[in-house]
């Protein structure tokens, strides 16, 4: 499975920030009211649970959440927010640029890629699963928010229509990727192994695909348009 990459979610949780720009993932189990506060430059929702930790946490949307203890003093999250202001102010900023980027389509122009999505991925897939000697399922062309492309268990393939968007070289590495899970269903240094034999320069293709954050889960209008 290829995630997008581009929830843009980022958190940051005591303090203590880990990679890949997702900072600290608390796990959330019980939720109890919310209640809004304001600080310099963005309103944040806290939200109370039965963690032992406190975060902030920047949705792909624009919003702030603060996940704390349910019995919190509230100065004392006031008190982080305060601290790690300019943290959220600057990925606020990402994710605005990042929504002002998105592409925006009409329910007419949808279909018409994914149709070309469908003609285009099934024959790159055909192709690449011959070369590779791995057999698939089911193509299913779909519309996600965090993913590329999947690989089920009985080896049915699931690929976002907003592939077609993106250059052909690229294209061929979500399909191998995927093609790959056909022998390995995990990312273990076997499973790259048999990416690199297909494509040599993978990692840099997997980077470039970063580039293209935006292009997940597009903004479409009408707004009230759902994939079928």
């Amino acid at each position: 499975m290829i995630r997008g990459n581009m929830r843009g979610l980022s958190q940051m949780e005591d303090g203590k920030t880990a990679g890949a720009g997702v900072f600290g993932c608390g796990k959330v189990r019980e939720k109890s009211v919310s209640a809004v506060e304001h600080a310099d430059g963005f309103d944040y929702e806290i939200v109370r649970s039965r963690r032992r930790t406190l975060s902030i946490q920047v949705t792909r949307d624009g919003r702030v959440e603060v996940r704390c203890p349910m019995r919190m003093p509230l100065r004392q999250v006031r008190a982080f927010v305060e601290e790690h202001g300019e943290w959220v102010r600057q990925h606020l900023a990402g994710v605005r640029e990042q929504m002002e980027e998105r592409p925006i389509f009409t329910e007419a122009e949808i279909r018409q890629y994914r149709e070309k999505a469908r003609r285009g991925l099934t024959e790159k897939t055909g192709w690449w699963a011959a070369r590779m000697g791995v057999t698939y399922g089911r193509i299913a062309i779909r519309q996600q928010a965090t993913r590329w492309g999947s690989c089920s268990a009985k080896g049915n393939l699931n690929f976002n229509w907003v592939l077609v968007l993106l250059p052909e070289e690229l294209q061929d590495y979500v399909v191998v990727h995927e093609l790959a899970h056909r022998r390995e269903m995990n990312h273990s240094p076997r499973f790259w192994k048999i990416v690199e034999e297909q494509i040599p320069d993978y990692a840099a293709r997997r980077k470039r695909l970063k580039e293209y954050a935006g292009y997940v889960d597009p903004q479409t209008a009408p707004p009230d348009w759902e994939d079928g």
